[in-house]
């Protein structure tokens, strides 16, 4: 879709200045408790007479949605609204209905060109936060919403959102399970690979260029290297035994649980050819699912030392390993936040198993109140998680705030779609 235009962005001449680090944010996403903002959100409306379409409705719809995702906003009942959103924006207006925030969008078409301006005001400080202006085809409009969605995050908490993010998984099929891709919200599903037999654990580099998993073949799963550009995908590893879990390092390197024969299973690092550099675990254990720290010095991991599977910690600098996780008999898929504060995994309770969340340093143990809850993967910014459960029967895939706060089933294909892998920024639309 945005191939077949060029969007054009620019701010609008009346916009202010950039807010200041100290001033801009409004919600503070490091806060334990947020409050939401309530937000009023009137219809488009022309800049000129012109017919309303049901496309301009649903642009308003979708832009709604993009705020709820976040947990962050309450959209106010438009019933309640006393008039329209004029030009001249009146702060008392919005405010007697309870907003703190108001967004207003017009829209002018000449021939197949669509153009809204957007803006964002701060109703209790009577001052614009935000004006963009978009220009494309109607087909962009969702496009468009999502990108002034953006904008309202970075204005009201310092740092853009979601809303330019895949989500890769796990897509089940008869016999054979394949990766897939989706929108951050679970909209656009379609096949990534394409191939016979099982397609297993998607892991995003840094840039978001590539994707690595494991693809069995001849019946010995292997570590392939696949280009989001397309083509087949290549392999790099592919041990005697077992060439699972891979996990991209910060830096150019990556790593894979690998065993060699009826040996043990151990993580290695490589370099992007599947040149091993070193055995980081090295021991007669089953080491898996490996998981970096954002500054590549630290790795998260699954391992039965101890007895029962757990998350332990190296250090890569000093080699040292530390157990993470206590109090549940059966822990695994780490994840580690883009952010560094914290690292989510699943934890088998008596109600079944549940995400949680844990500092590095072990402290701040919590359990999410989610519907099951299987390998979980942070956003980029840090705020979300989304999971795998099977409580309404096949396997789908759902999204839950860090702190708890639940957003919703966004998968809804048949069979099983599991093993979500959130990508960095700026790959929505590709």
């Amino acid at each position: 879709m945005l191939k077949k235009f060029l969007l054009l962005i620019l701010s609008l001449a009346l916009c202010p200045p950039a807010l200041s680090a100290a001033e801009r944010p409004i919600i503070d996403i490091a806060s334990p408790t947020i409050r939401k903002l309530p937000v009023a959100l009137p219809a488009f409306a022309p800049q000129s007479e012109q017919t309303s379409s049901p496309a301009l409705e649903q642009g308003r719809e979708l832009l709604s949605q993009d705020l709820l995702f976040t947990g962050l906003f309450d959209i106010i009942d438009p019933a309640s609204y006393l008039g329209t959103a004029e030009e001249e924006v009146n702060p008392r207006q919005w405010s007697r209905v309870g907003a703190e925030l108001l967004i207003t969008c017009r829209y002018q078409r000449e021939g197949s060109v669509l153009t809204l301006e957007c803006r964002l005001y701060d109703i209790l400080e009577a001052r614009q936060l935000v004006g963009k202006r978009y220009s494309g085809q109607e087909e962009d409009l969702p496009a468009m919403m999502h990108r002034f969605a953006d904008e309202i995050m970075l204005a009201v908490t310092g740092e853009r959102s979601v809303f330019s993010t895949l989500i890769a998984f796990v897509h089940s099929e008869g016999n054979n399970k394949n990766i897939w891709l989706m929108d951050f919200n679970g909209a656009n599903p379609r096949p990534f690979t394409q191939k016979e037999g099982l397609t297993l654990y998607p892991a995003w580099d840094p840039a978001g260029s590539l994707l690595a998993y494991s693809q069995f073949v001849n019946r010995h799963p292997a570590v392939f290297v696949h280009s989001l550009a397309g083509g087949g995908g290549r392999m790099i590893i592919n041990s005697s035994g077992m060439s699972i879990t891979p996990a991209f390092r910060p830096g150019g390197q990556i790593a894979a649980s690998l065993s060699y024969g009826n040996g043990p299973t151990n993580i290695f690092l490589s370099d992007l050819t599947g040149q091993i550099v070193k055995n980081l675990s090295n021991g007669l254990n089953i080491d898996v699912t490996p998981s970096f720290s954002p500054d590549g010095g630290q790795m998260a991991f699954v391992s039965d030392r101890g007895g029962a599977p757990q998350i332990y910690i190296l250090d890569l600098n000093s080699g040292q390993t530390r157990r993470l996780t206590f109090g549940y008999n059966y822990c695994a898929a780490p994840d580690w936040s883009p952010k560094g504060d914290l690292i989510a995994f699943q934890a088998r309770t008596e109600n079944g198993f549940r995400i949680a969340t844990v500092k590095p340093d072990g402290s701040g143990l919590q359990v999410l109140d989610t519907p099951g809850g299987e390998d979980p993967s942070f956003s980029p910014d840090g705020r979300l998680i989304a999971y795998s459960s099977r409580t309404t029967g096949a396997y789908q895939i759902y999204v839950v705030t860090a702190s708890g706060q639940m957003i919703g089933q966004i998968s809804n294909l048949s069979g099983d779609n599991s093993d979500p892998a959130w990508s960095p920024r700026g790959l929505g639309g590709k």
